[in-house]
């Protein structure tokens, strides 16, 4: 299957599923309700949650640069975070495009191997799940309703994504490990070809073992572990202010614990191959509100359309701009063929 087919039926999948969730979280709206609550919203709560995302994204920038310290050590603050917002932005375009620009934007700017990069983004996404489901587990600590008869499906999905992110960890950090075996293992897949691809696709897979070294280095683990807190702290909080711009705190009793219980559930809909949880993020976060705490469905679907809107809109120009000011190109970013970008090392 030639790449342009690849990217068509992605495109394809990802504007289906965003379809449907939309269909499904706008179902029977009344849309002369909606208006009139979205007009009477006090504006200034949403814009307030502009500060908590930025400084979350702050956060990761600097828990990126923990994982990739083994690679490059002093790397510049700057580079990291415009080549996240940039990722960041690619998602919103299209699912999972994000995760190949942010190796090549920071490796434009930083001279990072593509391959080593995308392993640290590899494992941080390995990272956000099992913390995602740290979170869930504390759900029953705030929330005592009826949980598990609104998403059956919670609980056991969430097993089985600890289990598989848990399997992909322990597999790389041994692989990453025993170096030999790797090798082993690649000149029998790479026997049948030139020898130069082979060598190439040889410092492909070691480069990006290579962005699991951090992993060798325990004294990381603490930084790394208090960024992952105060990142869900602040998308917590991002959560918790636009409350006050629908009046769901006094109306209806929402609270941090309600944001957190709210931020954890909606995450899903990020986790699912959306445009910027496009659709997925509206279902999930007005099915929490509607059927968790009891919201009003149109100050609900008022609530994740603004949220979303300015969470979208805001990563967006953020991306944009460090897209244009750091001179990258669109079809540089999408490349899916690592072998293009890297070559072995001389010598």
């Amino acid at each position: 299957m030639n790449q342009k087919l690849k990217t068509f039926i992605q495109y394809t999948f990802s504007i289906v599923l965003t379809i449907m969730f939309l269909y499904f979280a706008f179902r029977g709206t009344d849309f002369e309700s909606l208006l009139l609550i979205l007009s009477k919203a006090n504006y200034w709560w949403v814009l307030a949650m502009l500060p908590p995302l930025m400084i979350s994204n702050l956060f990761r920038a600097w828990r990126w640069e923990y994982l990739l310290r083994p690679v490059k050590k002093g790397i510049r603050f700057r580079n990291l975070f415009s080549s996240m917002m940039v990722g960041y932005m690619m998602n919103n375009v299209l699912p999972r495009l994000g995760e190949l620009a942010r190796p090549y934007a920071i490796g434009k700017l930083e001279g990072v191997s593509r391959s080593s990069a995308l392993g640290t983004v590899f494992i941080e996404r390995i990272f956000d799940i099992l913390s995602f489901m740290v979170v869930i587990s504390l759900i029953p600590l705030f929330y005592s309703g009826p949980l598990t008869q609104v998403f059956p499906w919670l609980e056991e999905t969430g097993i089985w994504l600890t289990v598989i992110s848990l399997s992909f960890l322990v597999l790389f950090t041994f692989l990453m490990m025993r170096r030999d075996l790797v090798e082993k293992m690649l000149r029998f897949v790479t026997r049948h070809i030139s020898p130069k691809r082979g060598k190439l696709v040889e410092h492909i897979a070691h480069s990006f073992l290579d962005g699991f070294l951090f992993l060798k280095e325990p004294r990381l683990y603490l930084m790394i572990g208090i960024l992952s807190v105060l990142v869900w702290v602040f998308y917590i909080i991002m959560v918790y202010l636009p409350f006050y711009a629908f009046g769901m705190v006094e109306q209806y009793s929402l609270d941090f614990a309600s944001a957190l219980v709210v931020q954890a559930i909606s995450t899903i809909g990020f986790i699912l191959p959306t445009p910027g949880g496009t659709g997925s993020y509206h279902y999930f976060t007005i099915q929490t509100l509607t059927k968790l705490y009891n919201v009003n469905e149109e100050v609900a679907r008022s609530y994740a359309t603004v949220t979303h809107a300015i969470g979208f809109m805001g990563t967006m120009a953020i991306g944009i701009y460090y897209f244009v000011k750091d001179k990258l190109h669109f079809g540089e970013v999408a490349r899916r063929d690592l072998t293009v970008d890297e070559q072995p090392k001389v010598g």
